[in-house]
């Protein structure tokens, strides 16, 4: 079989990843120390690519990409590393593995080990500025959530909702007693500051939290500090849920039914809620005292009490919602925190059964895990991106600019040959030649005119 370079979406999320400046970021990365045989350029090149693959586990994925020669080509991976490899773990040709080709996948492992977790913080803010300077984050509403990884590890994510496909801003990977559920506000301020500071000071302007974030001293900073609302549901037994009870048994607050469908395990289902709303409220003392140690004279919060009409399950239990912003209804205020089960369903759910996040860690050190936290959140973005209207021309651009690097090589039309279980990658020409058809037109550039000996 004969195909062409870039042929298929792997090609296609490849050339994408550069046009993002993926992998410029990862070339820049300091490592611990330096190894003689491959450069960790490539290395962390071949390393990024692996999350887009079908395969999770780690050897898997890298088997898999070893067996695709034009891919391996965009990475930089040369024809003569392809054929004979290039690592140091196997010196002699004679006993040199199949799977070794174009290195051992411990090879790749052992690269992601010796980058700082300083350096992949980098990478991360690299891969999202790209995105913010292009103008592929839409809408300027953000959730905050966290998901376990098992082991006492957490992944705390900023994503923004409010876009066509949820992306991925922000990200921490905590272990240990960070991790344990109820302390991700601790990492909150840095994801917003970082998030700012990447898309600029009015990138977000609501901010879907989970109860676990809502203190708060976070709610005044958040609101007199940084300008931005919060919409926070909390559960039945703050004080606020109680007052806004004992409010709607004296007749005090008119509630209103509201009525949507809402879509579980692929089934809709109609839902009834009845919606009462109270536009000031001064129940949650901390936030007091926060805001007006930022100046604030009269702080207030908005709430709203939401009760379902027939629940159909235990948990289908009265909640509130909480805002630092004045809503015009309870219907408005609950209709604008919607979009944040998009960071459970279409972005952890997404990278723990689609992507294998956290059955495959790719090693059992922390580094390891971090690398593959940082990778698949990028390559998650990259996928969003390709998915988009615009993304098919990044793409395109991506794959351009990286047959630049090769054409000198390979020409401006290389062709890979199977035969069996072997492969070579030869320009047109060349295969021409091989067949006796020699071309007539030759799309190679010019050689160099040989030297003149100078006597």
């Amino acid at each position: 079989m004969v195909t062409t370079m870039a042929s298929g979406p792997l090609d296609d999320l490849v050339g994408l990843h550069h046009e993002l400046g993926i992998f410029a970021a990862l070339d820049g990365l300091p490592t611990r120390r330096q190894r003689n045989g491959i450069e960790d350029r490539l290395l962390l090149r071949t390393a990024s690519v692996l999350p887009f693959l079908d395969v999770h586990s780690f050897s898997g994925a890298a088997s898999q990409l070893f067996g695709d020669p034009a891919v391996l080509l965009h990475l930089g991976w040369s024809p003569l590393q392809l054929q004979i490899g290039d690592n140091e773990r196997h010196r002699h040709l004679a006993h040199r593995k199949s799977e070794s080709l174009p290195c051992h996948p411990d090879t790749l492992r052992d690269a992601l080990r010796r980058v700082a977790q300083e350096a992949w913080q980098e990478v991360q803010e690299s891969g999202v500025r790209a995105l913010f300077e292009r103008g592929l984050v839409r809408g300027r509403v953000y959730a905050i959530d966290g998901t376990g990884l098992g082991d006492g590890r957490r992944l705390v994510c900023l994503v923004c909702v409010s876009g066509g496909r949820p992306l991925i801003v922000a990200w921490r990977l905590l272990e240990g007693s960070a991790s344990e559920k109820g302390k991700e506000a601790a990492v909150t301020r840095s994801l917003i500051e970082q998030a700012l500071r990447l898309g600029g000071a009015g990138c977000i302007e609501l901010l879907l939290l989970d109860a676990l974030y809502a203190d708060g001293p976070l709610l005044a900073w958040l609101k007199f500090a940084k300008n931005l609302d919060v919409l926070v549901p909390l559960p039945s037994d703050r004080e606020i849920h109680r007052d806004l009870e004992g409010l709607e048994r004296e007749g005090m607050l008119k509630s209103r039914r509201h009525s949507y469908v809402r879509v579980i395990q692929g089934h809709k289902q109609r839902r009834m809620l009845e919606i009462s709303a109270m536009q000031e409220t001064t129940s949650w003392d901390s936030f007091l005292q926060a805001a007006q140690a930022y100046g604030a004279e009269s702080p207030r919060l908005w709430a709203c009490r939401i009760c379902p009409v027939n629940p159909s399950s235990p948990d289908d239990k009265p909640w509130t919602l909480v805002s630092t912003r004045a809503w015009s209804n309870g219907v408005a205020a609950f209709q604008g925190f919607r979009p944040r089960w998009h960071i459970e369903n279409d972005a952890y759910r997404e990278l723990k059964e689609g992507w294998g996040l956290e059955a495959q860690r790719w090693g059992r050190d922390f580094a390891i895990h971090l690398a593959r936290v940082t990778l698949t959140c990028l390559a998650f973005n990259t996928v969003q991106v390709y998915l988009s209207r615009r993304g098919a021309g990044f793409a395109a651009q991506g794959i351009r600019r990286l047959r630049r690097h090769y054409e000198p090589h390979l020409g401006r039309a290389p062709v890979v040959i199977y035969l069996g279980d072997a492969y070579a990658v030869l320009p047109v020409e060349e295969l021409l030649r091989i067949l006796g058809l020699p071309a007539r037109v030759s799309l190679l550039p010019p050689r160099p005119p040989p030297a003149r000996a100078i006597c």
